[in-house]
């Protein structure tokens, strides 16, 4: 049975932005308001914005990076709520903070762990929490940072159901819990711009030791993208591999790597659906316009979960494979809206709204 992950409707609202921005001095703003139903919500109701801030005048010419101020908020007449701010500034310096802060008090799913989940067999919980997580990073060049990376969550699981699966499967951080955890990171960035990329290469690292709080482990992230020009900036190749690694076993179920969502490997039907200690995945997307302010993408994707690094099968991997529409909001910062719809193995289905690319 195919399942189609249900997105809030974000339409443009209202866009302000400079016509002719030849300085990169000037802000470029828009807003979003957002509005979708759900059984188990009722009617949410909000909306997301985007500000692209102008750079530094004092900024050196390496630095010219693209910083922005993204928030977001959702409620329902349950009384549920999403809130989050992300955070990107480049100083005139070139140092940058990355950061993003959520508090989120709204339904969840729970699949299990493990890479063979029944898309169809979940169960709904209560998931709240309030996190702030990010890095602060330092160039040694105009391509190279490294830095601090970060990770605050504090969490509390509500409504399960009474001998549901949670409780029979008792997962690490059932109950919730707090953790602090903080690490090395490091980047390599050779893009001609942050937000739609044409040319060049991110490579991103980072290792976050959880030693405080209610859990004890250690997370390893690494990020590899590459963007080419094949015509004009116009027709763009873009590839990503990306894994993320758990060593220790006391890693709450929710703090474990997934697959899915709206970023990595559209097409699975829901971000909760598989989930395990290791992760890694590999996508390539082919971006070009088409006309005004339309464009275009087709994409596909192949990865997989797994308890050890051994336990990656190629006869279990999820593929994934569609097309997506882009309408610029901004076109002179290169900042578009997009709809993605993607299908998995096994007939899933996902529908995708956001702002900016994937990847």
């Amino acid at each position: 049975m195919k399942r189609v992950l249900g997105v809030l409707l974000l339409l443009p609202f209202c866009v302000f932005a400079q016509e002719s921005d030849t300085t990169a001095n000037e802000n470029s703003f828009a807003v979003f308001p957002a509005i979708s139903y759900a059984p188990e919500t009722s009617l949410q109701f909000g909306g997301a914005a985007i500000w692209v801030l102008g750079n530094s005048e004092g900024a050196e010419s390496g630095f010219q990076r693209q910083s922005t101020l993204t928030p977001f908020f959702i409620y329902t007449l349950k009384r549920q709520s999403i809130a989050a701010v992300n955070f990107d500034y480049y100083f005139a310096n070139g140092r940058n903070l990355n950061t993003s802060m959520r508090y989120f008090n709204f339904p969840d799913s729970y699949y299990g762990i493990g890479n063979d989940r029944d898309p169809d067999v979940s169960e709904m919980y209560t998931n709240r929490f309030f996190q702030i997580e990010g890095q602060f990073l330092h160039p040694l060049n105009p391509k190279m940072f490294i830095g601090i990376a970060f990770d605050f969550h504090f969490t509390s699981l509500r409504d399960k159901i009474e001998a549901g699966m949670l409780e029979t499967d008792l997962p690490v951080g059932l109950n919730g819990g707090n953790l602090a955890s903080i690490g090395p990171s490091f980047r390599y960035d050779t893009r001609d711009y942050t937000l739609y990329p044409t040319k060049g290469y991110f490579i991103s690292s980072r290792l976050l030791i959880n030693e405080i709080g209610d859990f004890g482990f250690s997370s390893y992230l690494a990020d590899f993208r590459k963007y080419v020009d094949l015509k004009d900036q116009k027709h763009i190749l873009a590839f990503q591999f990306r894994t993320q690694l758990t060593f220790g076993t006391g890693a709450p179920f929710y703090k474990l790597p997934q697959l899915g969502g709206d970023e990595r490997l559209r097409g699975i039907a829901n971000a909760s659906l598989y989930r395990d200690r290791q992760m890694m995945y590999t996508q390539v997307e082919y971006r070009r316009p088409l006309f005004w302010r339309f464009g275009m993408t087709v994409f596909a994707g192949v990865g997989d979960v797994a308890f050890d690094i051994n336990d990656f099968s190629t006869s279990e991997f999820k593929y994934v494979a569609g097309l997506g529409g882009r309408l610029a909001i901004i076109p002179e910062r290169r900042l578009n809206a997009r709809l993605d719809i993607g299908v998995a193995r096994g007939g899933q289905t996902g529908i995708y709204i956001g702002i900016s690319e994937a990847f």
